[in-house]
């Protein structure tokens, strides 16, 4: 009866949890999305062809990657930031340099234009909305990371949930009205609008206040924490490029928009599942080996179940899902998907090892490595990237750049998985070694 007691008395406290009502409220409302996603998927897909997801995804390719430079990573310095008023600078500062990078992008999308470069024709009048996605994702980090700061945790679950939303119901409706390959486009912006119009009138104080904010205010908060700028940004491009490397050489060097659209809707399917399992349990064991680390200075026995037991759900799955992947596809999403369902298949191997070692490498944190994990993270990102660029350098059929991505991320996320089982078990053997030393100088 007491242990009764006691464990509903804890239950009690931990919904009284403020950490825990947060973080339930942002995992909450990516579920939400990712759910909504997933439930307008197999009508989308039905009503628009593969070619139209590769134009959105062509897109989206190049807006994230300019995304990065959007406010040169201010808007994470802001929520670092312990004073007030620096951080309210630091506000200023990023929606300042979002504006000004969109300048700047619509200038050099003018330029392109003009040039007429190949592989952006089919982009056509979208590329002219490009700025205003890069100054919607730019503004939005910041006013995200204010709401972060001041633990407006409903405002950013409300942002993803109302982006996915309006998108693709945008979308659906425009498709019902007969807009054609258009309205999916169409339908990515207006969850665009939708959710950066959210988060603005969500922080409209904080926008308030910055009317009698100086430039030399802004200047010097920016200073203080120009390592964001000098070292985070180009991390954060360079992970980005990694990332849409097959997308920018199939579409813009190959031409090949149908299967970009199968390979953009195959790795997003895949990584909805793996990012929302992956991340919380990678959430969820750094917690508890950072406690292991206090009370007994390592984590090795925890780091273990976690690999084996990530291994026993991974590679079963997504073994079936290369063996059904085709059909699963066009069951799904209908018969014009069945490529998706083979690039899918190439792609369970690099989701499997990816389910792993997200959680897994959290060790190089537990064990002070930050260093490496910078020079992994970087490793990770040219080798990716040069090894699709290679396809269209060499010669090689763009087709190629899907197996090239697949292989090579397949041994990158092995290092990675190899580097933390190094780090553990030296410093197992490190504690054995001492251990076996004070045994010998006892009397």
């Amino acid at each position: 009866m007491m242990i009764g007691a006691n464990l509903l008395a804890r239950l009690f406290h931990l919904r009284r949890s403020s950490f825990l009502r947060s973080a339930a409220t942002l995992s909450g409302g990516q579920f939400v999305a990712t759910a909504i996603s997933f439930g307008f998927a197999p009508i989308l897909s039905r009503l628009y062809a593969p070619q139209d997801y590769g134009v959105l995804a062509t897109y989206m390719s190049i807006a994230v990657i300019l995304s990065a430079l959007a406010n040169l990573q201010m808007a994470r310095a802001l929520v670092a930031e312990a004073d007030e008023e620096q951080a309210h600078a630091l506000l200023g500062l990023s929606l300042l340099l979002a504006f000004g990078f969109s300048a700047l992008t619509l200038a050099g999308v003018l330029l392109l234009r003009a040039g007429g470069i190949q592989g952006l024709d089919d982009l056509g009048v979208w590329l002219l909305l490009l700025p205003a996605t890069v100054l919607a994702s730019g503004t939005g980090a910041a006013l995200l990371g204010w709401a972060n700061r001041h633990h407006r945790y409903r405002l950013m679950s409300g942002y993803q949930i109302l982006n996915v939303l309006v998108s693709s119901g945008g979308a659906l409706l425009l498709a019902w009205g007969g807009y054609g390959a258009r309205g999916l486009m169409t339908g990515y912006f207006l969850g665009q609008l939708a959710a950066f119009l959210w988060v603005w009138i969500g922080n409209r104080d904080a926008i308030a206040g910055l009317r009698g904010l100086s430039w030399a205010r802004m200047r010097a908060a920016g200073h203080a924490h120009r390592n964001y700028a000098l070292w985070t940004t180009p991390t954060s491009m360079i992970e980005q490029v990694s990332s849409a490397s097959p997308v920018l050489v199939l579409s813009l060097w190959g031409n090949m928009l149908a299967i970009v659209g199968h390979y953009n809707r195959a790795r997003g399917l895949l990584m909805l599942p793996v990012g929302i399992l992956g991340g919380a349990i990678g959430q969820v064991f750094f917690r508890r080996g950072a406690q292991d680390m206090a009370r007994a200075g390592h984590c090795r026995p925890l780091f273990w179940k976690l690999v084996a037991g990530m291994t026993a759900i991974s590679a079963p799955t997504f073994l079936l899902l290369a063996l059904i992947a085709p059909q699963l596809f066009v069951f799904v999403l209908g018969p014009q998907w069945s490529e998706a369902g083979h690039i899918a298949r190439i792609l369970a191997p690099v989701m499997a090892l990816q389910l792993i070692v997200m959680p897994a490498s959290k060790v190089l944190w537990l064990y002070h490595r930050q260093r490496l994990d910078f020079f992994l993270s970087i490793l990770f990102a040219v080798v990716t990237t040069v090894a699709v660029a290679s396809v269209a350098f060499l010669g090689f059929a763009p087709e190629i750049a899907i197996d090239v991505f697949a292989g090579a991320q397949i041994l990158l996320y092995l290092v990675y998985l190899g580097s933390s089982i190094l780090i553990v078990e030296r410093d197992h053997r490190s504690r054995r070694g001492q251990s076996a030393e004070a045994a010998a100088v006892k009397p």
